[in-house]
């Protein structure tokens, strides 16, 4: 994964909360600035999600502003993917990465190595055995 240090995350429930997870256990210097939720599905959402705001991605308080150089990492279902993409490109954001099922994979694979690291224990992929 590339050098990154403050990122946002579209979505705010499971999925995007367990890739939260992994990146911050994997590199504890990330730092998720908001999870981002399409406008419509605003109210749906609560404002906070693990301490981290929920924000429309078109947001628009006055003397709130999202840095839009940091990238965006699509934590949603794959049949979200298309909406959300074409919703942050319009709002300005450059760098859009869908969390494909091979990168939660990797993610998920490196977290459970490193935890199990931590506790002394080996981990081994079924394919390995």
């Amino acid at each position: 994964m590339e050098e990154m240090k403050k990122l946002y995350i579209a979505g705010a429930h499971s999925r995007s909360r367990t890739l939260k997870a992994y990146l911050n256990y994997l590199y504890p210097d990330v730092e998720v600035l908001a999870y981002l939720v399409s406008e419509e599905l605003q109210d749906e959402n609560p404002d906070f999600v693990d301490g981290i705001p929920v924000f429309p991605i078109v947001y628009g308080k006055p003397g709130r502003v999202m840095d839009k150089d940091f990238p965006v990492y699509l934590g949603t279902r794959g049949m979200n993917h298309s909406k959300l993409m074409r919703e942050l490109s319009a709002a300005g954001f450059p760098k859009i990465i869908p969390m494909t099922v091979d990168m939660d994979m990797e993610l998920r694979n490196a977290y459970m190595e490193k935890w199990y690291r931590e506790h002394g224990r080996e981990f081994i992929l079924i394919d390995n055995l």
